[in-house]
C-alpha cells in the first residue's frame, strides 16, 4: 500500500471528505488529493499533522510498519481527560475499586445455597 493509499484509507475510515480534512489541517483539498493519488509526497509539516490527526505514527503513514490506532475520538478524549485531570483519575479509580468489590461479593454469594422462602 502506498503513502497516498494509507492517507486515503485513514481519512475515509474517519468518514471525512478531503475538503474537511484540508480545512482541519490548514491545507487545501488539492494538496491532499495530490498526496492521496501519490502525485506528491506529504511535506514534513503535513506528515506530522496527518500523524497527529489520525493518531498514528509517521512511520505508519510512510511505510505501513504499524497498525493504525483504532481508539475512537471519544476514547481519545477520555484518555486525555484522565491524564490531565486528577479528579477524573481519582473518580475512575474509585469506580474500578467499587466494581471489583461488587464482583467479589457476587462471586461470594454464588458459593452459598440459594435462599428459598
Amino acid at each position: 500500500m502506498s503513502i497516498g493509499e494509507r492517507v486515503k484509507m485513514l481519512r475515509t475510515g474517519k468518514g471525512i471528505k478531503q475538503t474537511e480534512l484540508a480545512k482541519i489541517l490548514n491545507s487545501s483539498s488539492a494538496v491532499l488529493s495530490a498526496i492521496e493519488v501519490d502525485k506528491n509526497a506529504p511535506s514534513i509539516e503535513m506528515l506530522n499533522a496527518l500523524s497527529k490527526f489520525f493518531n498514528v505514527s509517521t512511520d505508519y503513514i510512510l511505510n505501513g510498519k504499524e497498525e493504525p490506532n483504532t481508539i475512537s475520538d471519544d476514547e481519545q478524549e477520555v484518555i486525555k481527560l484522565y491524564r490531565e485531570d486528577g479528579q477524573i483519575r481519582a473518580a475512575l479509580k474509585t469506580t474500578i475499586e467499587f466494581k471489583k468489590k461488587v464482583l467479589e461479593c457476587m462471586m461470594d454469594c454464588t458459593k452459598h445455597e440459594p435462599y428459598i422462602a
